[in-house]
């Protein structure tokens, strides 16, 4: 059935052409002169995209431009402006490039030219690349990929499915990014274009080396090798495959593995000629690494040489990634004052270009070397830190729903196309013209019915947003009631009650023993009222803890109030990786009062006079230590008291393990590992 319509359609093709055909009469001058502006434009072009003045460049390109504003054939006219657009994103010209892509895509629309729709969308998203805008680059990049797909352009449909992965890696939409690769890689496979294999395999080793899952990653950078193999291009493609697995295993630790792949790498002696930036960046690897292995033999200079090299061809992120470098050998050598230096470079340089990633790094080694202003550098990394997670979460779930409309977008299409082949075929040849108006107003109205229907999707989760925003409002209001009846029972009616307790035990009450120990009964039972009360007031606040609370000050806090009853000394060390804010409730109640039983057994039983906290993170596993200095058991013969049957009842809650480790006089250590 599919071949006989594709032979219906081939013959529909070739009566359209005809018509076409048929219908036009040019003259013979007129395509002459066509032919010679389009050819004086295509020079321009050609020109701009040589080593010459950003200014020269420009004229070049408004030269182009003019001359073609003179063109009468829209369809010519539409795709030499597209070509002018590109190269216009290198002058750095936001204003003019936008006027020409927006003006090239209005033509395209005007002329119903897909191919034009999709390329001026593609100019669109390499320029908003540029810019580090990654939501309007995949955006774009998806409606180029939809309007390719619709004219079955498979080659550029699975460019831009490899696109769309590149800008998903970069908000960490890893799972999405592997999803679309693949996708792109199904169809790459088809046509046979090797070099285009080795951009998708060489993409998802950089996507499992971000996942940290090294040896897939290897597995996918040697596949990449394997299809550059297969391609006949000379480049420098091999080494940057070198460079990325050196990568690799000077993550691993295993540096000289590293360093042999960066050599090999440094082998290609026209490296430096043909792509001096892998040059740059190889040498300072190699520097790098052998720095991390303490050989520090003339490391020093070969990073200051890549700088160099970074530095004349304006290379802002190389120049932060080897500042930075500088910056950790210096701290290494206890050159404070210019390790700081060089650090605060970097940072200034990633603010510039807003890159995030680099941001943090600096920040993060400021932090280690700048003692001083350690406290400000570690603040201002974790509040960056914590809105860069926040908003690549928002990113990724709209890369995903982007994707799943998509989805939807193409079988709704596909079922459309089915019905209007039905519809060509149940047509004839001569009534052409009237089947295809036909199938414009049936694709308009469903248009416009995908139209409605985002709108009432769009109106639906603004509902549902109202909704949340509400019921959040609601239950601050709650808490806040059970914040002030705690504190009014804690505050108010227990003070009164105590007031009372004191001023009745201070009275001298005459009469017999039956009388006074009648008073002193009453006495006993306001102190039970007031306990009962107490515990009320702080069952009340349990909540409390788990607010927008800072919750490692409530726990210092907890050891402060502690340490004053037994006279110990405390401290709290935190991970700043742990990020409290999203830590599921639940867990943070049960470790605090996990921690509050352990204080409470040291107070009763350790005799201790030190205290150690300690929080760390790994592999989203929260670990917490509990260390004092007191008297210690012997854990051969002491049996688990309430306190830590408590202690182990709250770990099993929350799926943990604890691990006691005692000796008699060398106190104890109770460390608990918490899966998140």
């Amino acid at each position: 059935m599919k071949s006989q319509l594709n032979n219906l359609l081939k013959v529909l093709n070739l009566l359209s052409i005809l018509f076409v055909v048929v219908g036009c009469n040019y003259s013979l001058d007129s395509a002459e002169d066509n032919k010679n502006k389009v050819d004086s434009i295509s020079i321009w072009i050609q020109r701009s995209k040589e080593r010459i003045p950003l200014k020269t460049k420009r004229s070049l390109l408004l030269k182009a431009y003019n001359a073609n504003e003179l063109q009468q054939n829209d369809s010519i006219k539409n795709r030499v402006l597209l070509k002018i657009a590109f190269e216009v994103i290198n002058l750095q010209d936001s204003v003019l490039f936008l006027n020409m892509n927006t003006e090239a895509l209005e033509i395209s629309a005007k002329i119903k030219d897909t191919f034009g729709i999709a390329d001026a969308h593609w100019n669109f998203a390499a320029y908003y690349i540029e810019k580090e805008i990654m939501e309007k680059a995949f955006n774009h990049y998806q409606q180029a990929y939809l309007n390719f797909l619709i004219i079955k352009y498979d080659y550029f449909t699975a460019k831009m499915l490899y696109n769309m992965s590149y800008a998903q890696s970069r908000v960490k939409d890893y799972t999405g990014s592997e999803i679309s690769t693949f996708q792109a890689i199904k169809i790459f496979k088809k046509l046979e274009k090797n070099f285009n294999l080795y951009k998708c395999y060489n993409h998802l080793g950089v996507i499992y080396f971000e996942l940290e899952e090294f040896e897939q990653a290897l597995n996918y950078y040697t596949k990449s090798i394997e299809y550059l193999n297969k391609d006949d291009l000379k480049g420098t493609q091999r080494e940057g495959v070198f460079n990325n697995i050196g990568l690799i295993y000077r993550k691993k630790n295993k540096y000289d593995k590293a360093i042999e792949h960066f050599e090999i790498a440094l082998i290609n002696k026209e490296l430096r000629s043909d792509n001096i930036n892998l040059y740059s960046r190889l040498i300072d690897n190699l520097a790098y690494t052998k720095f991390l292995k303490e050989d520090t033999l003339n490391v020093l200079q070969e990073m200051k040489n890549s700088l160099k090299i970074r530095d004349s061809l304006g290379n802002k992120s190389g120049q932060v990634i080897g500042k930075l470098h500088i910056a950790e050998y210096l701290a290494y050598r206890s050159d404070t004052s210019n390790a700081i230096l060089f650090a605060k470079e970097a940072n200034k340089t990633a603010l510039e270009i807003h890159n995030n990633r680099d941001i943090l790094a600096s920040l993060k080694l400021l932090s280690k070397i700048d003692k001083h202003n350690a406290a400000e550098y570690l603040d201002n990394y974790i509040q960056l830190e914590d809105s860069l997670k926040i908003q690549e979460r928002k990113l990724r779930n709209k890369f995903t729903r982007i994707r799943f409309e998509t989805d939807e977008y193409i079988e709704e299409t596909e079922k459309l196309s089915e019905q209007n082949v039905i519809i060509l075929v149940s047509g004839a040849a001569v009534i052409l013209i009237l089947s295809m108006l036909y199938y414009i107003r049936i694709q308009r109205a469903k248009n416009m019915e995908l139209v409605l229907e985002k709108e009432q999707q769009k109106a639906n989760e603004e509902i549902y947003s109202l909704l949340i925003k509400q019921q959040t409002k609601l239950e601050e209001g709650q808490l806040k009631e059970r914040q002030r009846i705690s504190e009014d029972l804690h505050d108010g009616v227990l003070s009164r009650i105590f007031g009372t307790r004191m001023g009745l035990d201070l009275l001298d009450i005459e009469g017999d023993k039956e009388t006074k120990d009648m008073q002193k009964g009453y006495i006993v039972e306001l102190q039970d009222i007031e306990k009962d009360i107490r515990n009320i007031s702080h069952e009340l606040k349990d909540e409390l803890h788990t607010g927008n609370l800072n919750y490692i000050h409530i726990l210092e806090e907890l050891l402060k109030s502690q340490s004053v009853i037994s006279g110990f000394t405390y401290k709290i060390t935190n991970d700043p990786s742990i990020s409290w804010k999203i830590i599921d409730e639940t867990i943070k109640i049960n470790c605090y009062r996990i921690i509050q039983e352990a204080i409470q057994n040291i107070n009763k039983h350790a005799k201790a006079k030190k205290v150690d906290l300690e929080f760390s993170m790994k592999n989203k596993e929260l670990k917490i230590i509990i260390r004092d200095n007191g008297i210690g058991f012997d854990q051969s013969k002491k049996k688990n008291g309430i306190g830590l049957r408590n202690i182990q009842s709250r770990i099993q809650k929350i799926n943990g393990k604890l691990v006691i480790n005692s000796n008699k006089n060398n106190g104890t250590t109770l460390t608990f590992f918490i899966p998140l």
